[in-house]
């Protein structure tokens, strides 16, 4: 059994340099996972002077972890939006996500890039019968919105009540982010953390230990933001940790999903089964080892073997939207996916480019960063709570007083992965200290 994600372990990682002089360019863009390599990707073509820094590995760490989906059929998301916004928003944001698979289809063929992109029906359930008329409402739902769904069952999974869609994919993200970065002129670099952001005149200066970076944009796409002021994002979301593994199973073409949490979900990569559960907030259940625990029982009551185990954090935003837009004047910024990274971190990758490059997008003011709300008021408080919940509780499981740099939160020790983990906003580190996830982006003293 490895306590790595499969994509990691699977392909080859390429290797790219740490940055050891000073640069200036037009745009930075922080964070090298599927959002950052897609904005990287469509600025290509412009006679900018592009960069992107990685504070470790590229595709390394959210987008390495995911279950690999392309889909618009997302769990009971598209009925909360309706529930906070209004049927046209949700109507909006599910052609977003029909959209940004489109690009992605068409980035794949154009680029010739090989990542096992294959065309799945995708699946959403529910084994609560109270559930039932939410998800047939849903059903209604894309009906008007022109997607065909059909009621069916699929075997070794209990529900009351499923429908499937088709024009759904699977893919390997980290192959595809690789490949991706293959295609730009520009230069990456990999350990190179960004520090503090200075803004000076007309540019931003980007400290890192050693060197600055002079850009007159800056893109964070580094998952969380490690700054807390001018963004106050602790406040905007919270984290929801997953917990994964990979199985020896079946070549069934399969994408599953609960409609509801705890998720399920499900997917086949090849020969392998790829089983998502146990999802819960991360200020309020410390104990790794028991979710993966329960997580095997579950693959073991289907009779299969665990090879790969791993979990993955997502940040939740408190009106269900993700933030994909300027926060500031030339700082641009996407986070907060709702568990959806792989379509929203392609999505925002043209919705950022287009800002910058002055092009509409009609996406831009659904996806504002800076919109205000009720429900965006009303989580404040929520995520305040959690944040206190999960120092608390970090306290009390904590067996070694290590804290995090972020907000000076203790962090707990994941067994399994052999991380330290902050339960408050999502930083890990490696057994030894070294920073593995942002928005730490400091090590720690062992």
């Amino acid at each position: 059994m490895k306590n790595i994600s499969i994509w990691k372990d699977l392909e080859n990682k390429i290797n790219y340099p740490t940055l050891n002089t000073d640069k200036e360019v037009d745009c930075l863009i922080i964070g090298g996972g599927i959002t950052g390599a897609s904005c990287l990707y469509h600025l290509k073509d412009t006679n900018l002077r592009v960069m992107l820094a990685e504070q470790n590995k590229i595709a390394m760490a959210t987008t390495g972890n995911s279950t690999g989906k392309l889909s618009f059929l997302q769990n009971d998301l598209i009925d909360k939006i309706r529930k906070n916004f209004s049927d046209k928003t949700a109507s909006l944001y599910l052609k977003s996500q029909i959209d940004a698979i489109s690009l992605a289809k068409s980035i794949i063929n154009k680029e010739k890039i090989l990542c096992d992109f294959e065309e799945v029906s995708s699946y959403v359930y529910t084994n609560n019968v109270s559930e039932i008329d939410k998800l047939k409402n849903l059903e209604n739902f894309l009906h008007q919105n022109q997607i065909s769904t059909k009621e069916t069952t699929y075997d070794n999974v209990r529900s009351r009540y499923m429908f499937k869609v088709n024009n759904t994919y699977t893919f390997h993200p980290v192959k595809f982010v690789n490949s991706l970065l293959k295609k730009t002129p520009f230069e990456i670099y990999e350990h190179t953390s960004i520090k503090k952001i200075e803004k000076e005149e007309d540019y931003y200066i980007c400290y890192t230990n050693r060197n600055r970076i002079k850009a007159k944009w800056v893109i964070i796409a580094s998952h969380y933001p490690y700054f807390i002021i001018p963004y106050l994002f602790p406040l905007k979301g919270y984290l929801e940790k997953s917990y994964l593994t990979a199985t020896r199973k079946t070549k069934d073409k399969i994408s599953l999903i609960s409609y509801s949490n705890p998720s399920i979900s499900i997917r086949n990569y090849k020969d392998y089964l790829i089983y998502l559960s146990n999802s819960h907030s991360t200020n309020t259940s410390l104990n790794d080892k028991n979710h993966f625990e329960e997580l095997n029982k579950k693959v073991n009551d289907l009779n299969l073997i665990p090879i790969y185990y791993w979990s993955n954090i997502d940040i939740m935003t408190n009106d269900s939207l993700p933030y994909i837009g300027k926060l500031r004047d030339k700082m641009l910024i996407a986070t907060g996916f709702n568990t959806w990274g792989l379509t929203n971190g392609i999505l925002s990758g043209k919705i950022l480019s287009d800002i910058i490059l002055r092009k509409d997008n009609e996406y831009i003011d659904l996806f504002n960063p800076n919109r205000m709300n009720i429900k965006q008021f009303t989580g404040v408080f929520n995520n305040i709570g959690k944040s206190v919940t999960g120092y608390v509780n970090g306290l009390i499981k904590s067996d070694e007083m290590h804290i995090c740099p972020h907000m000076y939160s203790p962090l707990v020790y994941n067994e399994i992965e052999e991380t330290y983990d902050c339960p408050c906003h999502g930083s890990r580190f490696t057994k030894d200290g070294k920073v593995l996830n942002a928005p730490a982006n400091k090590d720690i003293k062992m």
